[in-house]
């Protein structure tokens, strides 16, 4: 299991009306970490070949976060089934874990727009 993680400092834009981040902030964040791990990882022949679609989210808020508040977001690939992949992406301020997105995404061939099989070379970038 390959973590990916960053860092992301609360700003303005991150708050809604009751003055906490929004939860559509933190499925963005969410969204987010998950290319960029993704890109951090893949050749331009794999990007090139592939794409990812989301099937399903299951989303936990635990915590809160606030304007400056420091947040950790850590994210690793948690399985594959075929065409399908669990990834978990944990928000955290300092150890405190915020929130825990669980998605499934869908492997689909850019040529074909089908589902396609993870294959190896692809797994192995993320185990």
């Amino acid at each position: 299991m390959k973590l990916f993680e960053k860092k992301i400092t609360v700003t303005n834009d991150h708050l809604d009306f009751n003055d906490h981040v929004n939860n559509l902030v933190y499925m963005q964040w969410a969204l987010d970490i998950s290319r960029e791990h993704w890109l951090s990882e893949i050749t331009a022949e794999i990007n090139e070949k592939y794409f990812w679609m989301v099937r399903s989210h299951h989303v936990v808020y635990h915590n809160q976060a606030f304007l400056n508040d420091e947040i950790r977001i850590k994210t690793f690939v948690d399985g594959y089934r075929g065409p399908f992949s669990d990834r978990v992406v944990k928000i955290y301020k300092q150890d405190v874990l915020l929130v825990e997105v669980k998605s499934n995404w869908c492997l689909i061939d850019r040529a074909t727009q089908k589902l396609k099989r993870i294959p190896e070379e692809i797994q192995s970038l993320f185990k």
